[in-house]
């Protein structure tokens, strides 16, 4: 008589309940940290605005390191709003940046929400 062969060895065997113990425990750990799920959006959105106006930024007093957090503005272009600053004043309103050389107003269309002029 033939005996019959296994399915898998016995070492396959603790090879898969290896496997299946340490995917139990990854799932685990990741339904653990992941972000709790909320059913609707729970933020006051009165506690966003002061996180939204910290934020933008004011042409005339920002420093460059803070205008080049502006899309299309890099080191060279943020110097020239400064000095364009020190030479003719304050801008009066967000539309005058285009006056800078590099900036144009499709630039300034991306800024919208981002900057401001005080």
């Amino acid at each position: 008589m033939e005996k019959k062969r296994a399915w898998f060895s016995r070492a396959e065997g603790r090879f898969a309940a290896i496997g299946a113990a340490a995917l139990a425990v990854t799932l685990a750990l990741a339904f653990w940290f992941s972000v709790p799920l909320t059913s609707g959006d729970q933020t006051n959105p009165e506690e966003l605005v002061p996180l939204v106006q910290s934020a933008r930024v004011d042409l005339n007093t920002a420093d460059a390191a803070a205008l080049c957090t502006l899309p299309g503005i890099g080191e060279k272009i943020a110097q020239r709003i400064l000095d364009y600053r020190a030479r003719y004043g304050p801008f009066e309103q967000l539309s005058d940046a285009a006056k800078v050389s590099g900036i144009t107003e499709a630039t300034i269309e991306q800024w919208q929400g981002l900057a401001f002029v005080s």
